[in-house]
């Protein structure tokens, strides 16, 4: 059977289709392993094929209440007129405790979030602090200020952003357009400290108590709620091998269409296998220079490499981020 032919021909049952489409096109004549190792060495296949948004991802482990704390600036220009011209909102959230902040901003320039942060670090300064590769946070003047705090800084790497700081977001969200349904209103800077105050003061599932409840007394019994059970889990065995050929995920804007290219046509191997649970890779490219960051399996896509990729503008600027 020529799957080239099949895939190819426009009016084909199967053309231009993945491995079920073309094992049922054959009607059966190739096998699934065989199609697949196929296509993996097509472009117009592996440039275009699906990402997974949704996976496990690595736990972040601390053992003290003020070892971490992620932040992030949510942006609420669209309520701006409602919230007597506060655009941004930061928020900040200790790794082990859960425990929240979050202070309207009017504007995200270095001195504003430099004031914002002196507000949340008059109650517990951090040893270090974790946020995405936003200007306000790796500008001079707050990375000065962090210094004389003696705070560790460091960004997330592969144009993540630190999910506990992005839960938290989607937690207090849900909560604010909650109090927007039920008294008919866009106006939240005179209730965003009370939304807070509820968070903090709620159970939570993960710490098994509230954040508020957290103490130095008793987080070593938080860390148990939180990692106790890690050490028992199994860690599945990599699908990827040693020099093995991939693709990396790109990062996807919110315009973009899911038709147009979703991987990098730059081709990495596999340069380390870290047995985390679940586990990530390092990778380095065909010069042999090694890529910045890990990622997890579900980020990259194996192919065969069958020819000269060029380096992507956008994905070389990103690698000098990490």
């Amino acid at each position: 059977m020529d799957l080239e032919k099949v895939y190819q021909e426009p009016e084909h049952p199967g053309s231009f289709g993945g491995v079920e489409a073309l094992f049922k096109a054959t009607d059966g004549k190739v096998s699934r392993k065989d199609i697949k190792k196929w296509l993996s060495a097509k472009d117009s296949y592996t440039l275009h094929k699906p990402i997974k948004k949704k996976f496990k991802k690595n736990k972040v482990f601390v053992s003290r209440m003020i070892q971490q704390y992620q932040a992030d600036l949510v942006d609420m220009k669209s309520l701006s007129k409602f919230n007597d011209g506060y655009r941004y909102l930061l928020t900040c959230i200790c790794v082990l405790s859960k425990y929240a902040w979050a202070i309207p901003l009017p504007d995200k320039n270095a001195k504003t979030v430099v004031s914002a942060f002196e507000q949340i670090f008059s109650e517990r300064i951090p040893l270090k602090l974790q946020t995405d590769a936003g200007k306000e946070f790796t500008n001079k003047l707050f990375q000065n200020y962090l210094k004389k705090k003696k705070i560790g800084f460091f960004m997330t790497s592969n144009n993540t952003k630190a999910s506990i700081v992005e839960r938290l977001n989607r937690t207090l969200k849900t909560k604010m357009w909650k109090f927007f349904t039920e008294k008919n209103t866009k106006r939240y800077i005179d209730v965003v400290d009370k939304l807070v105050y509820s968070y903090n003061n709620t159970w939570h599932r993960s710490i098994q108590m509230t954040p508020a409840s957290v103490t130095e007394t008793n987080q070593s019994q938080v860390w148990e709620n939180l990692y106790g059970k890690q050490n028992n889990k199994k860690v599945n065995k990599p699908n990827y091998r040693l020099n093995d050929t991939v693709r990396i995920s790109k990062e996807k804007l919110l315009f973009e269409k899911g038709y147009e290219q979703n991987w990098t046509r730059e081709i990495f191997t596999i340069h380390q296998i870290i047995r985390r649970n679940p586990i990530v890779y390092k990778l380095k490219d065909l010069a042999g220079e090694v890529i910045r960051g890990t990622f997890y399996e579900q980020e990259l896509q194996k192919v065969m490499h069958s020819g000269y990729y060029p380096i992507e503008k956008s994905f070389e600027n990103a690698r000098k981020e990490w």
